[in-house]
């Protein structure tokens, strides 16, 4: 990776490196093989090169490290050569002998001499520009480079040279090149990375795609390093032999040899253990006291890490062992383990691997299938919906001689692969069951495939419909169970209808799955129900929600843990929903807080990515920003992970940006999201893309862009028929971006419109935002009376903070154009505060900017005042600017007119020379 942004989960260590090099000294970056020490140097080049910094870089090795002056070669060689009259005469032909650039005549090189011409050489070249020395691997730097670069660094304090170096290090050793480093100078260790990130890793670097199952493994075989999982992956993609949960993973020689020299030291008869801890979930507490002496020299060999938990000193061991067992020697293994250990779970899942279906009879066959069905009801109890998945298709394997049934375990596999997030898994094995003869199944499969679809819609009415087709063939067989499906089949339905703006055809899909859901007497369908028509009677009877949802989320929240069901944490999302848009923002952040222990409890990975895009937007309402951001980038991951298309997790990402981050790195993730939005035909998130898009525009400055993009944010919303002003606050930022853009008809008609749902749904939350609106609005003619108004109305406090920020925001701008500027400054300043309270960073960095404009000409002009200025002193009329920028004639005469007043200009004239004094 050759720049930071490439740069995946290194933002805190990026972060602390520029600090470290910020103090003029050096940072030593130390770490096992292949952990990412040089990608992290790479990124510190990079940055130091856009940055205008000469950069001097030594890659180092151990096979040339007795090659003396190699390392100030490879820094030295090309500048001394590009550049004259650097150093003294006499210094320069020291160094010339050294580079090779001169012969040395068979005189030795005074030692003195060459470490003077190398601190005098940096000397110089700092003093024309800052200089970078970056030394990869210095554990391997030639002795003579050392002893020099060494010297150098111990003299170059006030000088702008910084030495950023890499050292691999084991595990519980101390750096040995820390002297190479100039003061101040600090070592920084380099982590394994979590595991969600080495499965970003394994996608954005590898072009080939990766299974969930085999991400899995190699996540977990890395160790979090990035390098061994790039080389895993690499080999298993190599491999014919699909990799399954319990094949063993192959370790390519490279990744073999790292580790080579602690299996080496392992006595033979310490490799039989070895192997049962390898093949275990939970290697402890079981083994028998004749394998102490086998463990004693596996921890000595530094195979095993000391401590009772029996835990190999790194994942890669594991996998190398059970990998170089024989067949014969795994399923001896599995077959012991069976014997020792007392988990249903482990038995069952051991007794299946050391008993081959090819190599069992039909009758241990049937029964090892039900003991598996078993145990994955009880790994569902457990909250481990994955491991569940593994062992109902393995017991789908050995139900081959029923048909009907292996078919229904095979769905059950799918249904647990998808709440631990494994979509691809779930996919194909849902394909699978589409080619069985069980109906019921067929329908499960294809309902679970269009949830698979996400926001890419295409295919679903195809499966919906032949899903409907099996719903009658199953209803010959058992009504009850027809009933059910046929429930089901309709949620569905009713669901796409919603998700493409369809209502009217919703509902009445929705009453024909409510019916059947009655018929078929099950509540989790009735809960599912009153969860997909809840966001419609928000909008069209609001005052009959709230006792509905209580009542149905009651009897949701009483299904804890693992009982908890898909409908149950829908009608649960619902609740919160409606709590936060009637502005109960405390009973809601209890609510989706509870919510997600729950969901995190019972293992449903897939729930999680939704429940966390709720968490994110309670905590953004509530004024918790920093909590909002964390949410919306672990939420957004797990969306792009899980979800077909990656548009929602990109979107999350963006709103969390606007939260913690930046609006230039919000204004790229929302980008990216509307383009994958568009590709998938997924109009509801272009609309969220949209309308991140806008604030990000608007917090810019951008003007007449956020007005577009909030303008068609809210068009698309509106065709969907999402109507209330609640769901997605764009209304008083659309009115606010058309004001300051000149288009004050069109704003009046928005606010107008705002006004009048926010009356008809009672959403007294919203009052605040549509009065900042309106201020802006008034305050194009009557800055004064504008700000007198909305001062008129602001609360002491407000359940959404940042509105209430967003307020004192308006109100400072106001003051500061009706002159009074002591007012306009106390109001930048409280809203400065709350922003910061808040820890909402791109509106805390607006805030400030806008304080720092009451300082006079000197302050910053806005995008918008730039490109009128550019356009003025290339001579552009008033309407030609209104034509280029896309606002009218009078919002350019307006910007003008303040333009001249902020610096000191009378007219176009003296625009084009620049302010006065």
């Amino acid at each position: 990776m050759s720049d930071a942004t490439m740069l995946l989960g290194r933002d805190e260590l990026l972060g602390r490196c520029r600090a470290g090099l910020a103090d003029g000294g050096g940072v030593l970056l130390t770490g096992p093989a292949g952990i990412g020490k040089s990608a992290v140097l790479d990124a510190l080049d990079a940055e130091a090169q856009q940055a205008g910094a000469l950069v001097l870089r030594s890659n180092s090795s151990a096979i040339e490290a007795s090659l003396p002056y190699l390392a100030l070669y490879d820094l030295f060689a090309q500048p001394v050569a590009e550049q004259d009259g650097l150093i003294a005469p006499h210094l320069r032909a020291v160094l010339d002998v050294v580079l090779l650039r001169s012969p040395a005549d068979g005189v030795a090189t005074e030692q003195l001499a060459v470490r003077v011409a190398v601190l005098e050489l940096l000397r110089a070249l700092a003093a024309r520009r800052p200089v970078l020395l970056v030394l990869d691997d210095v554990h391997c730097l030639d002795p003579a480079s050392a002893l020099v670069l060494g010297f150098a660094a111990r003299r170059l304090q006030g000088h702008r040279v910084q030495f950023a170096a890499a050292e691999r290090l084991a595990e519980r050793c101390e750096p040995t090149c820390l002297d190479l480093l100039p003061e101040p100078r600090c070592e920084l260790g380099v982590s394994t990375l979590p595991g969600p990130v080495i499965g970003e890793l394994l996608r954005t670097r590898l072009d080939l795609p990766l299974t969930d199952r085999i991400s899995e493994r190699i996540q977990a075989a890395s160790g979090g390093n990035p390098y061994y999982a790039l080389e895993l992956a690499q080999a298993a993609l190599r491999s014919r032999t699909p990799v399954s949960t319990d094949a063993p993973l192959p370790v390519p020689e490279r990744l073999r040899a790292l580790l080579a020299d602690r299996l080496a030291a392992l006595p033979r008869e310490a490799v039989g253990t070895l192997l049962l801890i390898a093949a275990a979930a939970r290697p402890h507490g079981w083994l028998p006291p004749a394998a102490d002496g086998a463990l004693t020299a596996a921890v000595t060999a530094g195979v095993i890490a000391p401590g009772p938990e029996l835990r190999f000193t790194h994942p890669l061991l594991r996998e190398i062992i059970y990998a170089d067992a024989t067949p014969e020697q795994r399923r001896h293994c599995h077959a012991t383990l069976a014997r020792l250990l007392d988990d249903p779970l482990e038995r069952a899942r051991h007794r299946t691997l050391a008993n081959p279906a090819e190599l069992s009879d039909l009758a241990e066959l049937s029964g090892l299938a039900d003991e598996l069905a078993d145990a994955a009801r009880i790994a569902v109890h457990r909250g481990a919906p994955a491991l569940a998945a593994e062992l109902s298709q393995l017991s789908a394997e050995r139900s081959t001689a029923r048909p009907e049934l292996a078919a229904e375990r095979l769905l059950a596999a799918a249904r647990h692969a998808y709440d631990a997030g494994l979509t691809e898994q779930a996919r194909e094995t849902c394909t699978a069951v589409l080619h069985g003869p069980n109906a019921a199944a067929r329908v499960g499969a294809r309902l679970l495939l269009v949830e698979l679809a996400g926001g890419d819609r295409s295919g679903v009415p195809a499966l919906l419909d032949a899903a409907l087709r099996d719903t009658t063939r199953s209803a010959r067989a058992d009504p009850g169970e027809a009933a059910r499906l046929r429930a089901d089949v309709q949620l569905r339905r009713a669901d796409h209808a919603f998700s493409t703006g369809q209502i009217e055809h919703g509902l009445a899909e929705l009453a024909e799955a409510e019916r059947h859901a009655e018929l078929s007497g099950d509540v989790d369908r009735q809960i599912e129900v009153i969860a997909l028509r809840a966001p419609i009677q928000m909008q069209l009877h609001p005052a009959e929600v709230l006792p509905v949802l209580r009542r149905a989320a009651a009897v949701a929240v009483s299904r804890p843990g693992a009982a908890m069901t898909a409908a149950a944490v829908q009608i649960r999302c619902c609740l919160v929903v409606w709590l936060l848009r009637c502005g109960e923002t405390a009973e809601a952040l209890e609510a989706v807080n509870l919510l997600r222990t729950d969901v995190e409890t019972a293992g449903r990975v897939k729930d999680l990515a939704e429940v966390l895009h709720l968490v994110a937007s309670v905590h953004e309402r509530a004024g918790l920003c920093a909590q909002a951001y964390q949410a919306g980038v672990l939420g957004g991951r797990m969306r792009m992970e899980c979800g077909a298309t990656p548009g929602s997790g990109l979107v999350l990402g963006a709103a969390a940006e606007l939260n913690g981050g930046t609006a230039e790195r919000a204004a790229e993730l929302a980008a990216a999201a509307l383009r994958a939005a568009e590709q998938a035909g997924d109009v509801e998130w272009c609309a969220y893309a949209l309308g991140i898009l806008g604030r990000a525009d608007l917090i810019r400055h951008r003007l007449p862009q956020a007005a577009e993009r909030l303008g068609r944010c809210r068009s698309l919303l509106r065709g969907l028929g999402f109507t209330d002003p609640a769901l997605f606050l764009v209304d008083a930022d659309l009115v606010e971006a058309l004001a300051r853009s000149g288009a004050a008809e069109e704003a009046w008609r928005v606010l107008a419109e705002a006004e009048g749902e926010t009356a008809r749904l009672d959403r007294r939350v919203l009052r605040l935002g549509l009065a900042r609106a309106r201020a802006v609005l008034l305050g194009a003619g009557d800055p004064r009376g504008a700000a007198d108004g909305l001062r008129a109305v602001l609360p002491p406090s407000h359940p959404y903070p940042l509105e209430a920020a967003r307020a004192l925001l308006t109100l400072g701008d106001l003051e500061r154009r009706a002159r009074r500027r002591a007012a306009a400054r106390g109001d930048l300043h409280a809203a400065a505060q709350l922003f910061a309270a808040a820890g909402c960073l791109p509106w805390l960095d607006h805030a400030r900017e806008q304080l720092a404009r009451l300082d006079g000409p000197s302050a910053t002009p806005s995008d918008l005042e730039r490109q009128i200025v550019e356009l003025v002193r290339q001579g552009a009329t008033n309407r030609q600017i209104a034509g280029t920028l896309h606002v009218s004639v009078k919002a350019v005469e307006a910007c003008l007119t303040r333009l001249y007043r902020r610096l000191g200009v009378r007219d176009r004239a003296g625009l084009r020379k620049g302010p006065q004094g």
